[in-house]
């Protein structure tokens, strides 16, 4: 289990949804090479005819023939895709930008194609795909959807270029660009654009040689010193994520400033990136947090993050940390690296084997099987078909979970705020935001969703935003198929990455229960669960 920032590293290398390599496992393995590719002044092929079917099947099939042939021609039918109706094959063209190798391709994708489009939806998937592609792109192009009227049109694109960045393939004027990022991380109105704004200029500060500029470390230091007073969470969030970009010596002292943040979500940013800096002043830094922390998942993230850079089992018992770390020379480096893709625990984000706190206790709410620990929750429930589809005994899912969410809501405290998300295509959340678990809102949620006939497909990514969208949420508890086929975004391995970066700013925890989910939507939604520290429960309609 890896750290989110990691995940996403790994992801990007593994093709599940964050990097060029990014490929579904049936309908997206790598197209056969035309044996006689079309020219630029060719008309439209039958193939590109498909892409007008009425069957979706049969566009996604064009789809992969068109990215097969590889033109710049092609490539243009594949970017009207966009547009598409059906999210699966929007989000098919979406990531078939992977195979995209000729820059000049990659400039369409800058202009009317797609960062330029009329059509916010292909805004939307242009700024994200633009990360994909294996060649490269020149960053003005990008940092112009820093204009656009629509915010997180700006937050994708500046995703894409902190991933380009990463994988050496920005072009262009970089000190231009780090201005252009250094003015939206302290002045852009969204939140999420700050804190991708950091992120990018971070990246681009990593791979540069600028770390071995004492001048431009300090500059460094100082914007996220800056950026690390920042209002909004999320954007102290990603300040302290950045810090990792620095030299040992300075992130330590640039962390400092995070130590006691008011939001848990920035303590444990900081503490992920103490871990990636992997040093003695940070590990020290780990231990002595450990003596003030006061909130569970933040220790059990502190003691993971040392179990697994000293090899050591401890618990989270200050004192033999105290002791190990007393003794570590200055210049020590952990001599037992664990490939971060085998990591045995979640880092920031959970507990790892071993890391149970003392005195812990069970006596909590539960859902479906689920242990509630977070006072600031919110129930996302799928209202897809699966939920009408009579079971053996002749009643629907629906009176089951009806019972169920009764149960758990009466059971809150007092101290605990909750808001419930059904959703199909649409989502339909009872408040706009989380509110006290009184008698009174209580009552009404449970009257109020045992109401609610709602029919149609599952738009899992939505509600899911929803939740990181409303800053009192901790805990986005869901129940659902696994199998989204409504909204924007339908396919999981996109869905995936698009929420685990938009939660690295947040920190939420995302707790599951799939019911009668098939094994590869099993492994999507554990991996989400894994890298936030949640929980995933596989379980069918009868349990």
């Amino acid at each position: 289990m890896a750290t989110p920032f990691l995940l996403l590293s790994c992801l990007a290398v593994a093709g599940l949804g964050c990097g060029p390599a990014a490929a579904d496992e049936s309908n997206r393995a790598a197209p056969p090479a035309s044996s006689s590719p079309r020219s630029a002044e060719d008309p439209l092929s039958e193939v590109g005819k498909g892409l007008k079917s009425s069957r979706v099947q049969d566009r996604k099939r064009a789809l992969k023939s068109l990215v097969a042939d590889g033109s710049p021609a092609a490539w243009r039918e594949v970017f009207t895709a966009f547009a598409d109706p059906e999210s699966e094959v929007g989000d098919d063209a979406q990531l078939w930008a992977a195979k995209i190798e000729d820059p000049s391709v990659a400039e369409q994708l800058t202009g009317r194609a797609g960062l330029a489009s009329r059509e916010l939806g292909v805004r939307l998937r242009a700024a994200e795909a633009l990360g994909r592609v294996a060649c490269t792109v020149d960053v003005a192009l990008l940092l112009r959807a820093l204009d656009d009227r629509e915010s997180e049109v700006a937050h994708l694109a500046l995703w894409s270029v902190e991933r380009l960045a990463r994988a050496q393939r920005i072009g262009g004027d970089q000190a231009r660009a780090a201005e252009d990022l250094e003015r939206a991380a302290r002045g852009h109105r969204d939140g999420y654009v700050r804190a991708a704004a950091i992120c990018a200029r971070g990246a681009l500060f990593a791979k540069s040689n600028q770390a071995q500029d004492s001048a431009a470390v300090l500059e460094m230091a100082r914007i996220l010193r800056r950026c690390g007073e920042d209002r909004d969470p999320r954007v102290r969030c990603a300040a302290a994520m950045a810090c990792a970009e620095l030299p040992r010596d300075a992130a330590v002292a640039g962390l400092a400033a995070f130590a006691r943040d008011e939001r848990s979500a920035v303590r444990l940013a900081r503490i992920e990136s103490l871990e990636r800096i992997a040093c003695a002043a940070g590990a020290a830094a780990l231990v002595n947090s450990l003596e003030f922390e006061p909130i569970p998942r933040a220790r059990r993230a502190l003691v993971a993050a040392l179990q697994r850079l000293s090899g050591l089992k401890h618990r989270d018992d200050v004192r033999p940390w105290r002791d190990w770390v007393r003794d570590l020379p200055s210049d020590w480096r952990p001599t037992l690296l664990v490939r971060e893709t085998e990591r045995d625990g979640p880092g920031a984000q959970g507990a790892a084997p071993g890391a149970a706190l003392s005195g812990q206790t069970s006596a909590r709410p539960s859902f479906v099987g689920l242990q509630l620990t977070s006072t600031r929750i919110c129930f996302a429930i799928d209202f897809s078909g699966s939920m009408w589809t009579p079971m053996p005994d002749g009643r629907m899912p629906k009176e089951l979970v009806d019972a169920r969410l009764r149960s758990t809501l009466e059971s809150l405290d007092a101290a605990t705020h909750f808001n419930v998300v059904p959703f199909t295509n649409e989502i339909l959340p009872w408040r706009p935001k989380l509110v006290p678990a009184n008698p009174g809102n209580v009552r009404t949620a449970i009257a109020d969703f045992e109401d609610c006939k709602a029919r149609g497909r599952g738009n899992f990514f939505d509600a899911a935003v929803f939740a990181l969208d409303d800053p009192e949420v901790e805990t986005l508890v869901s129940l659902t198929d696994g199998v989204p086929t409504g909204g924007f975004h339908s396919d999981l391995d996109l869905v995936l990455a698009l929420l685990l970066e938009r939660n690295r700013f947040r920190r939420v925890t995302f707790d599951t229960v799939l019911v009668d989910a098939p094994p590869a939507s099993e492994r999507r939604f554990r991996t989400l669960a894994e890298a936030s520290g949640g929980c995933l429960i596989v379980t069918e309609k009868a349990e």
